[in-house]
């Protein structure tokens, strides 16, 4: 694989990873949220839209890494989960 798809592959494995920690702190400030007596909706619905923006954009790194790996079939360039 040419040194240039290496390093994007690995930039983009670096940012997903990104977001996938910011998305769990999300559904943690969630999950907190509707354990207070009273949960402040549209602070939910707040939580819920960003966290509903970094599924898309985690899905569209993910989408970009299998198209690289297509372009190096030896390698495996997705991440393991």
């Amino acid at each position: 694989m040419p040194r240039n798809n290496r390093v994007k592959a690995f930039s983009l494995k670096a940012r997903l990873a990104e977001l996938r920690i910011k998305n769990m702190e999300v559904k943690k400030l969630i999950a907190d949220e509707l354990k207070r007596p009273l949960p402040c909706s549209l602070s939910l619905q707040r939580l819920k839209r960003r966290k509903l923006e970094l599924k898309d954009q985690m899905s569209r790194y993910d989408g970009l890494l299998h198209t690289l790996a297509a372009f190096s079939p030896s390698q495996s360039l997705h991440p393991q989960r």
